[in-house]
């Protein structure tokens, strides 16, 4: 059986959020989120992305957008990858650092909501096919790691 799941994140990382240049990689790598391969066969990446609710002028309501789209891969059988925001650094604390076997990075700015509540999401094939979905409320805590109980990240 074929399944991925988000399993934990850290969508508040220690320190205050700044926008644009001024915020420093070393805290923006502080932000992420973990998929897991938690079925009984390797899942090939390619055509899989992380989502999220994301709120604009435009969509005060919120819209889907792509954090993160694997154009190749295969993620082995309990295997994690862990998408941080931001792009490689020449270091990584270590509680960003384990749990993981694999890191990517989405080369932007912040992603995870925090002042409202965020939905991350794993979908195949643009949006039309939704393999996983969880959720946490507005204003986790900061610099704490959610882990996922039932279908909510707490």
């Amino acid at each position: 059986m074929k399944s991925l799941k988000v399993t934990q994140g850290k969508p508040n990382p220690t320190g205050k959020d700044r926008l644009g240049s001024a915020t420093p990689n070393s805290q923006l790598v502080g932000e992420w989120m973990d998929i897991k391969n938690s079925g009984t066969e390797d899942y090939l990446m390619a055509g899989i992305a992380l989502q999220h609710v994301a709120y604009t002028a435009g969509y005060p309501n919120g819209i889907w957008t792509n954090v993160l789209n694997f154009t190749e891969g295969t993620l082995e059988v309990g295997k994690v990858v862990r998408i941080h925001s931001g792009s490689k650094p020449d270091f990584l604390s270590w509680e960003d650092q384990s749990g993981a076997d694999f890191h990517v990075y989405t080369n932007g700015d912040y992603v995870w909501n925090n002042d409202k509540s965020d939905r991350p999401r794993i979908v195949s094939g643009g949006s039309d096919s939704v393999i996983d979905e969880t959720m946490y409320d507005a204003y986790p805590p900061e610099g704490e790691i959610l882990k996922r109980i039932g279908n909510k990240l707490e």
